[in-house]
């Protein structure tokens, strides 16, 4: 039905982190227009709205906030965001959630995992921890999940996929990528990507061919056979997947090597991720710039120049507290009977250099059974903080819009704005500050994905 709207400007009812006060600009219909459903009342909400090439710069340390924040939705869109009394003179909904007293944000999004494996790798765990050797001797290792992963069967892959997922979109993540990488071989790495393109489930999940994982021992002496071996799977695996992937790090594979599969990954259409300078300066960076990459991740020991040419080649840097943490990179290693220096007290400044240098920068998970098991942004928000120092503002547009970008999703999604995907999360906290502050319980109400309710109080419904 056609409408006819007059210009309403509201003074100060928005108000950025610095307290600066904005005018919104809200058309009000003379009628009122009917929607699906609004979200009322929120004590703050928080849009997380910029660039759709994302937030860089000093502009990281501001987030837009309204309070007494509404929505309007219509099917899976937002069609309004305002003040609760804008948006209820302007439409009318069946359907209205009341997040008084409660913290409205668009859902998170998680731009790298590795979300089907098999086994587990809890007991090697203690050994790391400890640095105490085991009583008997026991396997480890990527190689050692790539075995399990093979041993298990689809059925328990997917099983297993589906209550992992459960989990994220209950903590808010409404947005998740998922790399192959446990399968090490053309045909196994083809059945892991099948199996996750295949997945159903309310979080969406957007796939990535893990071609160059790490080395496996019976390549040791014929490393361009199984680079052309993976290279061989990117016909099947761009049908599947628009994202290929591959590990640039002097413990997986060499700068040219990278190049060669990535360069035959374009040439069919697929985008690129980097796992990159996790265990030393490969050239990581400098390879994500040069391919393009949507993003490249880790980069503990990239290099500035290698930063600065991503930030030029529009290059996400994706970074990973939740690794840092549960290798223990930032705690102090026992010496006999003293502590010597911790094996990365230097990731804050990780973080510090890659904004400095102007790269969009982004937080993950990484979840996976060895290096960060667990699936839950709240934690890598809140690691974030006390970990590599960043601020309130900053973690969350890591989390949401910049996140989003990574994926080459910046346009549909990462924000509260009218026209984008109708993920949101309702908090049981007031304010955005408080998600953070808090740790070690599940400050999710409700998750919203696609425009419905899909899980409250931590379950599904």
């Amino acid at each position: 039905m056609s409408q006819l709207f007059a210009e309403s400007r509201v003074p100060r009812a928005a108000r950025t982190a610095r307290g600066v006060d904005i005018a919104l600009v809200v058309y009000r219909p003379i009628a009122k227009l009917d929607v699906d459903r609004l979200v009322l009342h929120a004590a703050e909400l928080l849009t997380c709205r910029g660039p759709q090439s994302g937030i860089h710069g000093a502009a990281l340390r501001a987030v837009e906030t309204i309070t007494d924040g509404a929505l309007a939705i219509q099917g899976e869109r937002i069609v309004a965001v305002g003040t609760s009394s804008d948006i209820i003179a302007a439409y009318a909904a069946p359907d209205i959630v009341d997040a008084a007293g409660k913290l409205v944000t668009p859902g998170l999004v998680d731009p790298h995992s590795h979300l089907l494996y098999g086994g587990t790798r809890h007991e090697e765990y203690e050994s790391k921890v400890t640095q105490r050797a085991p009583e008997t001797p026991m396997e480890g290792g990527i190689r050692y999940t790539a075995r399990k992963t093979r041993e298990a069967s689809d059925g328990a892959l997917i099983g297993q996929a589906l209550g992992d997922l459960d989990v994220m979109l209950a903590h808010g993540t409404t947005t998740l990528e998922a790399k192959t990488g446990y399968g090490l071989e053309q045909d196994e790495e083809l059945r892991l990507l099948r199996l996750t393109a295949g997945l159903k489930h309310p979080l969406q999940v957007v796939p990535t061919y893990l071609a160059l994982h790490v080395l496996p021992h019976e390549y040791a002496r014929r490393r361009q056979a199984y680079l052309e071996q993976a290279m061989a799977a990117l016909p099947e695996a761009c049908k599947l997947a628009p994202y290929c992937d591959v590990s640039c790090d002097p413990g997986s594979f060499t700068f040219d090597e990278c190049l060669q599969v990535g360069e035959a990954a374009r040439a069919l259409g697929m985008k690129i991720r980097v796992h990159a300078d996790q265990h030393g300066d490969a050239r990581g960076a400098l390879l994500a710039a040069r391919l393009q990459a949507s993003s490249a991740d880790h980069l503990d020991y990239a290099s500035d120049e290698g930063l600065r040419a991503m930030a030029h080649a529009g290059s996400v840097a994706t970074l990973l507290p939740g690794v840092t943490l549960h290798l223990c990179e930032m705690t102090p290693r026992f010496e006999g009977a003293v502590l010597g220096p911790a094996e990365k007290p230097f990731m804050p400044l990780v973080a510090r250099r890659a904004i400095e240098a102007g790269t969009v920068v982004a937080l993950s998970t990484d979840y996976n059974p060895g290096s960060c098991p667990t699936p839950s942004m709240q934690m890598v928000m809140q690691l974030a903080a006390r970990l590599y120092r960043l601020g309130y503002a900053e973690t969350w547009n890591m989390c949401t819009l910049n996140a989003a970008r990574a994926l080459d999703l910046g346009r549909d999604r990462g924000s509260l704005e009218p026209g984008k995907r109708a993920d949101i999360v309702i908090w049981s906290v007031a304010t955005h500050g408080m998600v953070i502050n808090r740790f070690g319980v599940n400050l999710a109400d409700t998750v919203m994905a696609s425009g419905k309710v899909v899980a409250r109080s931590g379950r599904l419904v």
